[in-house]
């Protein structure tokens, strides 16, 4: 990628053809131009596809939506704490303002996924595939991209205390003067002034 992915690059969802406000989420295995405002996810919602979808102040926390295909969503002010999107592909997605704590995305594929003020501490991407991904002003403190390849995602502006990465796997990612020292300890290397003896 030759740089850096813009919010404009995320493709919006198409207008929503229905509105659903106040209401619980059903088992719907596709879910297609809808907009949610303030709605929740009902029991066992066995959701395989969303496609041009908005989520406005939804609550989806401890939702398992295992091998989802997403397609054009916009988030804002969700909670999807404790999430699990592990196998999913998520395409053309902006999450904004959304509480993404202890969530599972073991395996996913995002591809054009902006993440912009959410938390996603102790978050888990093991071994996702990160294709053009920005994390803008997110909380990733203890996150694990364990076996992610990060080459393509851009995390300036992040707190990224305590994050896990494999240092062979960060190459081309982007990052801001700051955050180096953090990457530099996760690859065992001491950032100390010239002035301090290493002992």
């Amino acid at each position: 990628m030759s740089r850096s992915l813009r919010s404009t690059d995320v493709e919006a969802p198409e207008p929503a053809e229905r509105s659903v406000v106040d209401a619980e989420i059903g088992a719907d295995e596709e879910v297609l131009g809808k907009s949610f405002e303030r709605c929740r996810a009902a029991g066992a919602v066995r959701v395989r596809r969303l496609r041009d979808v908005t989520l406005r102040a939804c609550d989806l926390a401890n939702l398992v939506c295992i091998d989802l295909g997403v397609t054009r969503v916009e988030l804002r002010d969700c909670r999807l704490t404790g999430i699990d999107v592990s196998g999913a592909t998520l395409r053309d997605v902006r999450c904004v303002d959304c509480q993404i704590g202890l969530a599972r995305a073991f395996g996913t594929r995002l591809e054009r996924c902006w993440f912009e003020n959410c938390d996603l501490r102790e978050s888990d991407f093991d071994g996702a595939t990160l294709a053009g991904v920005v994390f803008r002003g997110c909380d990733l403190r203890q996150a694990r991209f364990a076996s992610s390849r990060l080459g393509e995602t851009d995390i300036r502006g992040s707190r990224i205390d305590g994050i896990v990465v494999d240092p062979g796997l960060l190459r081309g990612a982007v990052i801001a003067p700051e955050q180096a020292d953090v990457f530099a300890a996760a690859m065992g290397m001491r950032v100390l002034p010239v002035d301090i003896e290493v002992g």
